[in-house]
């Protein structure tokens, strides 16, 4: 039963972190430099955009990033045997990247854009939390695409581990 449970959520794991990185990569390549142009300007006139409705990117993915990462790595575990360091560095990153992003990125970015827009910081340290961001999210960026990567190495690990003779995993 385990195993019928730990292949789909292993599988989902993968979409996820596949989702997110995208999503991650898109960020950094599309949308990071507009409002990191020029601070507190660019920061201002982004913030100034009209947006058009949709779904919190940030909230519904990188909760279930983790969450999915955590499942797949409990669930799959009593049947993994090498596949155990995979799934756990997987699990692991994912918990890691949801508390700096919680806990550091975001309250960063935001307060840089609240005082971007309030105009009570000089644009010298304005422009220096916008640096810091920015390294922090390509930092997490790199450290995501390797969370990525080892969740595919588990799945393939597990999957391989788990195979029954006829060659389907079980």
């Amino acid at each position: 039963m385990r195993n019928k449970l730990a292949y789909p959520l292993l599988i989902a794991s993968i979409f996820v972190w596949g989702i997110w990185c995208g999503g991650q990569v898109f960020n950094e390549l599309m949308t990071v430099p507009r409002w990191s142009a020029s601070p507190p300007e660019s920061m201002r006139a982004y913030a100034a955009l009209p947006t058009r409705g949709g779904l919190p990117f940030f909230p519904i993915f990188g909760s279930s990033l983790t969450v999915l990462s955590i499942a797949a790595a409990l669930v799959a575990w009593k049947s993994a045997r090498r596949a155990r360091i995979w799934l756990a560095l997987s699990a692991g990153i994912s918990i890691v990247l949801f508390i700096a992003l919680v806990f550091y990125l975001a309250p960063l970015v935001q307060s840089m854009f609240q005082h971007s827009i309030a105009g009570d910081l000089s644009d010298t340290e304005i422009i220096a939390g916008v640096e810091r961001w920015k390294l922090g999210n390509r930092i997490r960026l790199i450290i995501e695409l390797s969370g990525f990567v080892f969740s595919i190495i588990a799945l393939r690990v597990w999957s391989a581990e788990n195979a029954l003779p006829s060659g389907r995993a079980g």
